[in-house]
């Protein structure tokens, strides 16, 4: 009893951990990050598939767990249905690889080079598969988890691909809003602030750039929230990973007619041990005063 328990155990634990890396890694790549480049601890992926498989109950959207309850339901059906195939496909294959067989011998007969012959009938009997003659449970087995597999990989790779695109809007993201305080010329993004007022630009005199301009220009317009003026672009900015080394934070539009093809650039920060750092962490912005 207790061994198959332990055995039930190890096949659950290696699901589960298939579809957290799964979920994981579409979530992740919705923002070009690689998965296998994150410091993700490995229990993090065995608590993820909870996302997969009920999504946010919480907050009242029931749409996941239906979504998991209807495939569930149709991989019962479908299974038996599956066995009836393979045993129908065999059963076909054997009665095609018998009429060759039948074919060359009849050629055999008329033939002078009984040696080629002999050598495609030992070919065609090799090919033979029996589907009651080999071990049935073990083909099932294959079949089974074949077919679990590739269930797990797409519920994890919806629910990744659904959950990245939810975070990455303002008006539906569940990551935290992020506030980052840091020392005057050590970052070529921010405003400098004054008396609660932000002045100018970032001096990046000091640093330098490799890669599109373009895209860093397009960040110090949105580094900031102006909420005063209603011509600023209007983003507000939230903490994708926090890892003990670095800080990834992307820009999130306000506006709702966002591109489906939309993907948000992702700032990493490194973070430091000196406490000049000053991260603070919201559920969301403030209102507009």
């Amino acid at each position: 009893m207790f061994g198959r328990i332990a055995s039930l155990l190890t096949v659950l634990g290696v699901g589960l951990y298939f579809t957290g890396w799964i979920y994981r890694w579409a979530y992740y790549s919705y923002f070009q990050l690689e998965v296998t480049t994150l410091d993700l601890p490995v229990e993090s992926f065995l608590i993820a598939p909870i996302q997969v498989f009920f999504g946010n109950l919480s907050g009242g959207d029931f749409s996941t767990f239906f979504r998991t309850i209807r495939i569930a339901i149709a991989s019962f059906i479908i299974f038996p249905n599956i066995f009836n195939l393979i045993k129908l496909f065999t059963q076909k294959l054997d009665k095609i690889l018998n009429q060759w067989r039948l074919k060359l011998l009849r050629w055999s007969l008329k033939n002078k080079h009984p040696k080629i012959t002999r050598y495609l009938q030992s070919f065609l009997y090799f090919k033979q598969f029996n589907y009651q003659k080999y071990d049935k449970a073990l083909i099932d087995e294959i079949v089974v988890t074949f077919w679990l597999l590739t269930i797990l990989f797409f519920l994890g790779k919806t629910q990744g691909n659904l959950d990245a695109v939810r975070d990455s809007r303002s008006d539906t993201s569940l990551l935290p809003t992020v506030t980052l305080i840091i020392p005057e010329n050590q970052l070529p993004l921010g405003r400098k602030i004054d008396k609660y007022k932000l002045t100018d630009d970032p001096n990046i005199n000091n640093f330098r750039i490799i890669g599109d301009i373009e895209l860093y220009e397009q960040l110090l317009l949105r580094d900031y929230n102006n909420k005063t003026d209603p011509n600023f672009p209007q983003v507000i900015w939230r903490l994708l990973f926090d890892t003990e080394g670095q800080y990834y934070i992307f820009p999130s539009p306000l506006k709702k007619d966002v591109p489906s093809n939309f993907r948000p650039p992702v700032v990493v920060i490194q973070q430091s041990d000196r406490g000049e750092y000053i991260v603070i962490l919201s559920p969301e912005a403030p209102p507009k005063p």
